[in-house]
């Protein structure tokens, strides 16, 4: 009895301090990325464009951006727990929290998981995986039907030149058909799996990845709109069909450059500065959007998640 009530009192404080590492590890990332950054960045300036619609819009679209992701986090968790859409929402900021100091963000599962009261983890993971997949697939799919378009309109440009090529969208289309004959592979093969994984792979059926999908492209359009809405604020202005196409293909590059946590607002700077070259030489408003987009969408929302972090579940009660 005495070696029970020891251990879930160790539990208790293991779990403090992992919360406790967590919040200040997110604090202190987010403060290190705003007095680091390559470009000197005028508060001032940022603060007066607070004034613009156009500011004041992309800041309320953070709800929805995250609001359906939350829907979405709730949908799909639901087949093995069901949670509140308050809850869901929590353990969405406790994962902004969590994964903003990781590699391209992979601890966003730990919030979510970790707020659940009776799933099995690694069953509910894998849930997550399957929602963080949707997302990844349909800014995979923009961004190729991105650059074909750009590809086609702007052939001479030397900046897309040098990045986009026949042969590689032809590259990109072929792994993207190899993907699809592997999942039509496991579909066949899916006797042959282990139990526990069959049972969460086959989980979903077709109406149900399709409301998955269709939230998941909901969602990429608001983010995709908020940095059309941004860049507008700092007079980065490339029309609105130019704009999408040149974010979608931001995106996709960013989405598929591995970066670790202390270099990714560099490589969506720079991802940004090579392709919005094409309309602007500004460069300077370039970065500073990209980081006002980071700040208002990631930044703010992990600040708010850290909130939520000590309701986390680390050991089973």
């Amino acid at each position: 009895m005495m070696t029970a009530l020891s251990n879930k009192h160790s539990y208790k404080v293991i779990s403090l301090l992992l919360k406790t590492v967590i919040f200040i590890l997110s604090i202190w990332y987010i403060f290190q990325k705003l007095t680091n950054t390559n470009v000197a960045l005028n508060f001032d300036e940022i603060i007066s464009k607070i004034y613009s619609p156009y500011f004041f819009i992309a800041l309320l679209l953070v709800v929805l951006n995250w609001g359906i992701e939350a829907v979405k986090w709730k949908y799909l968790i639901q087949k093995m727990e069901l949670i509140s859409y308050s809850t869901a929402l929590k353990s969405i900021l406790s994962g902004v929290t969590i994964s903003i100091f990781t590699p391209n963000r992979v601890g966003e599962f730990a919030g979510r998981v970790f707020y659940l009261k009776s799933t099995d983890k690694v069953k509910a993971t894998m849930i997550s995986l399957t929602g963080s997949m949707f997302q990844l697939s349909v800014t995979i799919l923009a961004g190729i039907t991105a650059c074909i378009f750009y590809y086609y309109q702007h052939k001479n440009e030397p900046v897309i030149l040098n990045f986009i090529s026949l042969n590689n969208l032809l590259l990109l289309l072929i792994t993207l058909a190899l993907l699809l004959f592997s999942i039509i592979f496991i579909y066949l093969k899916r006797n042959s799996l282990s139990h526990r994984i069959k049972n969460v792979f086959f989980l979903f059926n077709s109406k149900e990845m399709f409301n998955t999908f269709a939230l998941s492209l909901l969602r990429y359009l608001v983010f995709s709109f908020q940095y059309y809405l941004v860049l507008l604020v700092f007079g980065i202005d490339a029309g609105l069909i130019n704009s999408f196409v040149l974010i979608a293909i931001t995106f996709f590059v960013t989405s598929a450059i591995p970066t670790f946590a202390l270099t990714e607002l560099t490589v969506r700077g720079a991802s940004s500065v090579y392709f919005f070259s094409t309309v602007t030489n500004d460069t300077t408003s370039i970065i500073t959007a990209s980081i006002v987009i980071w700040i208002i969408n990631l930044a703010i929302p992990a600040i708010i998640g850290g909130a939520f972090i000590w309701n986390l579940n680390f050991f089973e009660d």
